[in-house]
Order: C-alpha cells, then sequence, then structure tokens
C-alpha cells in the first residue's frame, strides 16, 4: 500500500496536465502567421497589406485612401503579454510613414480600444497628403496622447428611467484622453470658392480630454497659443464626425478677415466627416 500511494504522488496531476495544455495553445497561437489571422478575420480590407511575422511580432504596409494619393506607411509590433491579466490583447507599436514617426501601445477588448503614451511627430508631407491645403514646413509634435474610445456597436445602448422617461446614452465614442500636440505654426493657405485664403498660424497647442456632450462621449481638443489665450475648439464623435469651432482670436491673424468681436468669441463653426475618403463610418 505504500508503494502505491508513493507512484501516485510521482504522476502528474490533472492540474499540471491543464496548465501545459493551456501553455502549449497559447505557444500555438502566438506562432500563428498574422497574415493568416487578418485574411481570416478581415478578408478584403483595403487598408492593410503586405504582413509579415507573427501574433508575437510582425509588421505590415497599411494605406488610408483619403486623398487621389493614398497615405502609405509602415507599422510594426511586439506584443505585451502582461496586458492579458487585464482581459486586453496588447502591444507596443511603431507606425512610420515618409517622416512621421509615433511609438505608444495599443490595446484591445471586447468593447473598446485604446492608444496609451503615444509619442512622435507627425510631418508635414504627411498632413499635405491629409488636407489639400499649402502648409508650412515644421511638424506637429505628438506628446504623451492617450485615448480610449468604445465600442462601434450601435446597439450598444445604456437606458435608464428618469421620472417617467426613458433616457438614453449611446455608449461609443471617446471615454478617456489626455495628452498634447504642439505646433509651432506658419503660414497656412486653404482654398475654398476657387480661391485661396491665407492664414498666419501663432504657435499652439492641442490639449485633448474626453467630454459628454449631448448624450453623446466626444474627443475634444482645445487649441490654445502660447499664452495659453483660446483660439479654438475641435470635437470628434462617436460616428466620426468632427465639429470645428474657430475663435475671433485666431482670425484676426487673417489678412482679409475684417470681423469685429470679443476675442474668444467663436466666429466659425463647421461639422463634417473626418476623414472624409474613409467616410463617416
Amino acid at each position: 500500500m505504500t508503494q502505491v500511494s508513493e507512484l501516485s504522488h510521482k504522476r502528474p496531476r490533472k492540474l499540471w496536465w491543464l496548465i501545459g495544455f493551456v501553455l502549449f495553445a497559447l505557444f500555438a497561437v502566438l506562432q500563428m502567421p498574422a497574415a493568416w489571422l487578418l485574411e481570416k478575420y478581415a478578408p478584403n480590407t483595403p487598408y492593410v497589406q503586405h504582413v509579415s511575422g507573427n501574433v508575437w511580432q510582425g509588421s505590415a504596409i497599411w494605406q488610408l485612401p483619403i486623398s487621389s494619393t493614398p497615405l502609405i506607411g509602415m507599422a510594426d509590433w511586439s506584443w505585451q503579454p502582461w496586458q492579458l491579466l487585464t482581459g486586453k490583447l496588447g502591444a507596443d507599436i511603431n507606425i512610420k510613414t515618409e517622416q512621421t514617426r509615433l511609438n505608444g501601445q495599443v490595446k484591445l477588448g471586447f468593447n473598446s480600444w485604446q492608444v496609451d503614451d503615444m509619442s512622435g511627430k507627425i510631418a508635414p508631407e504627411t498632413l499635405k497628403s491629409v488636407v489639400d491645403w499649402q502648409l508650412p514646413n515644421t511638424p506637429i509634435q505628438v506628446n504623451g496622447v492617450s485615448l480610449t474610445r468604445l465600442s462601434d456597436d450601435a446597439d450598444n445602448k445604456v437606458t435608464s428611467e428618469t421620472s417617467n422617461n426613458a433616457s438614453t446614452q449611446s455608449t461609443t465614442g471617446f471615454s478617456a484622453a489626455e495628452g498634447q500636440l504642439t505646433w509651432v505654426g506658419g503660414e497656412v493657405g486653404y482654398p475654398s470658392g476657387g480661391k485661396v485664403f491665407y492664414l498666419t498660424m501663432p504657435a499652439l497647442r492641442a490639449e485633448l480630454s474626453a467630454e459628454q456632450k449631448n448624450n453623446r462621449n466626444l474627443l475634444h481638443i482645445n487649441l490654445l497659443n502660447d499664452q495659453d489665450k483660446r483660439l479654438g475648439d475641435l470635437y470628434i464623435d462617436g460616428d466620426n464626425m468632427l465639429d470645428v469651432s474657430l475663435t475671433q482670436r485666431l482670425l484676426e491673424n487673417m489678412p482679409e478677415y475684417k470681423g469685429q468681436a470679443p476675442q474668444d468669441t467663436p466666429v466659425v463653426s463647421v461639422r463634417q466627416p473626418l476623414l472624409t475618403g474613409l467616410g463617416a463610418n
């Protein structure tokens, strides 16, 4: 009886078999070719091409058809396994296009995605690919930008009853944001109505935050000059629509502008898709 008992203690327990199986399965998943996963879960996507590597580490060439000439760049990633403890799939990511360089962390959850501590610079060549404007040859510096965007599922709503009335609040959009963008400015020329209008952009700072407005979760970009005076506001909603509001203080830098108003007064308001070439969805 003593010998049988000793043999039973030497046999691997079921728990260790289970742990070994989980580790083997995880290792197998991490070694899956990234190109195969893309073809399986996002077939025929026009935005990602020439994927190499695996889940753990790899790279891809991407393109955004936001103008007549698509914006093309490269991204490489390195998986962060500890993010699984938070219920997210996370990776360090580097983005390159022309002279633009951005690096940070990206995390994917069941109902959201996050960008954490994204820093680097957006080159003027990249900006000119996005907007058909005459822009100064100065980059935008990206400093510690973090964003959390909730699910795009339009049917995912939170409904609460208040005083016999049902109010529905969308759970799409941006639930958290921080960080800043800085730009030294310069002369900007933008076409409108067959004419080019010129504006001398002062050095500015864009402060990012999340804001709830009209039952929507918005990304708020507050534009300030180097004296912390308000130049305007940008809002991006869950439908990728951009609301632009510019103040008298900013428009005073346009030689042809003759308006008269207190400097903090919004004098220009525009609503449009964030990336026209990609649509508003």
